[in-house]
């Protein structure tokens, strides 16, 4: 069951739980700005909203906006979860958009620098892919549209909406209010990239427990790996979310990298400090080198699952299964290459 839905119908409080500390981003999809924004509210809180919560069995924009009207305490928490709002809550912030003059030159610029109808054949190409390596996936309904910077993507397994001017580069006269090293990768080469990689999630199988360093490298390798595996053709830049330079700068110093997590006992460690310093957004890895970018953990562990798929000729199927990563990392023989 894709692991979204498994935690929207988790049994227990004790299972939810279980299930947030095992997938670390969809916990913070799932909680971090409702409970900021909500003090007095608390993980328990988030389980009972969703424990009888019916919205992950709709599959239309129109549908969830009507039962989320009919819902008001889970609208108060998917607009932060989603930010997804309704036409009554949006009644006055289209007001006051409509009053800005940037709204409209956004919208002409989605119009002239992405198109809607490259992004859905990509998509289309790839749930191909998906479909002929997992029979039983049935592709989600796509809808693009303009956002005002709203949302990038909201996602559930029968549904995708994709805020097109979220993801229009350089070009673009305004860019959404995120950090650089972020917009960076809000491209339109970087779009359906992005998306295959979040649709690795129900297939992208991890041990369940603690999580150390290692864990968390080789699950993103692996969801690197699946995203490649249905984007053949896709620049690795474009796949693991790097710029070409700072590929470039990872990949000249893959030794040194690798070194210096041997060398800082890193892999086993399963101190948050560590998951933060190495696995999560940053702009650089400072403690390696100020060209080392950030996620750099999250590469190294691509690297690692190549060399293991290389090595042992694993089925894609089985690589996606497999939960063991100190299996994965001693019989990939990895050793960085030579550059």
């Amino acid at each position: 069951m894709p692991k979204i839905k498994s935690i929207f119908k988790a049994k227990s409080f004790e299972t939810f739980q279980e299930l947030l500390d095992q997938n670390r981003e969809i916990r913070e999809y799932l909680t971090f700005e409702y409970l900021n924004a909500n003090r007095d509210k608390n993980l328990k809180d988030v389980y009972n909203l969703l424990a009888n919560s019916a919205i992950e069995d709709l599959s239309t924009i129109q549908a969830i906006d009507t039962y989320l009207l009919a819902n008001p305490k889970e609208y108060e928490y998917f607009k932060f979860v989603f930010n997804f709002q309704t036409e009554e809550g949006l009644m006055d912030e289209n007001y006051r958009l409509l009053q800005n003059p940037y709204v409209d030159t956004l919208y002409q610029e989605t119009l002239r620098l992405i198109s809607a109808q490259e992004v859905a054949y990509e998509l289309d190409q790839a749930f191909a892919r998906l479909k002929s390596t997992y029979p039983e996936f049935e592709a989600p309904k796509v809808q693009t549209v303009y956002s005002a910077f709203g949302k990038d993507v909201y996602m559930s397994d029968s549904l995708i909406v994709i805020g097109l001017d979220y993801y229009l580069g350089e070009e673009a006269s305004y860019r959404p209010n995120v950090y650089d090293y972020i917009l960076k990768r809000l491209t339109p080469d970087h779009l359906v990239p992005q998306i295959m990689q979040f649709m690795s999630l129900p297939y992208n199988e991890t041990a369940e427990g603690q999580r150390s360093v290692l864990d968390e490298m080789i699950y993103y390798g692996k969801a690197f790996a699946f995203a490649k595996q249905m984007l053949p053709c896709i620049a690795d830049s474009l796949i693991v979310g790097y710029s070409s330079q700072d590929l470039a700068n990872a990949t000249v110093s893959e030794a040194v990298i690798w070194n210096h997590f041997l060398e800082e006992k890193l892999l086993y460690s399963e101190q948050p400090v560590h998951i933060t310093r190495y696995i999560d957004e940053r702009p650089n890895v400072l403690e390696i080198d100020r060209r080392a970018p950030g996620r750099i953990g999250q590469w190294l562990g691509w690297q690692i699952v190549e060399a293991y798929q290389k090595e042992t000729e694993t089925d894609f199927v089985d690589l996606m299964d497999e939960t063991d990563a100190q299996k994965v990392l001693t019989r990939s023989k990895y050793r960085p290459r030579s550059r």
